[in-house]
């Protein structure tokens, strides 16, 4: 006796549905085809020519730096006073003066730039008391008005 096969709906079906595979090759073929004119046509970028020789040369000359350090101005410890120790030195511009000219010196020497060029590099120790570098900065824009200090990393 033989049973004859029924056969049901849920045999496996081989075939590859290509219908999606025809969507996305369709859809990259128009992108590519939008992109590559694009990338063939380029873009006019006007840069500015400097020469590399002066540009250095000139940042250096603008740069006025005050160097704060423990050796030289012993303010290490909370101030006991309101003003600074009597023996203080700072370094403006690699020269070594008492701090109490500095405000002579910054004017000599930032007060004919224009404001945007009145600018004082600070470079102070670590170890300093936060208060007597402050009271430093003070004493540098007493004379000099829209004086802009900016931080720098102390070598």
């Amino acid at each position: 006796m033989q049973f004859d096969r029924v056969t049901t709906g849920s045999e496996l079906q081989s075939e590859i549905n290509i219908t999606p595979l025809v969507d996305v090759v369709l859809v990259l073929l128009i992108i590519f085809m939008v992109v590559v004119p694009l990338l063939l046509q380029g873009y006019d970028v006007e840069t500015p020519r400097a020469s590399a020789d002066a540009a250095p040369a000139q940042a250096e000359e603008l740069q006025v730096i005050l160097r704060i350090g423990p050796e030289a101005c012993n303010i290490v410890a909370p101030l006991a006073t309101d003003g600074l120790p009597a023996d203080c030195r700072v370094t403006l511009a690699e020269q070594e003066i008492p701090a109490a000219e500095l405000p002579a010196r910054v004017a000599e020497m930032l007060g004919g730039r224009p404001a945007d060029g009145r600018v004082l590099f600070l470079a102070a120790d670590d170890r300093l008391n936060y208060e007597g570098v402050l009271r430093i900065v003070d004493l540098a824009k007493t004379r000099v008005d829209d004086l802009t200090i900016a931080f720098i990393a102390n070598d």
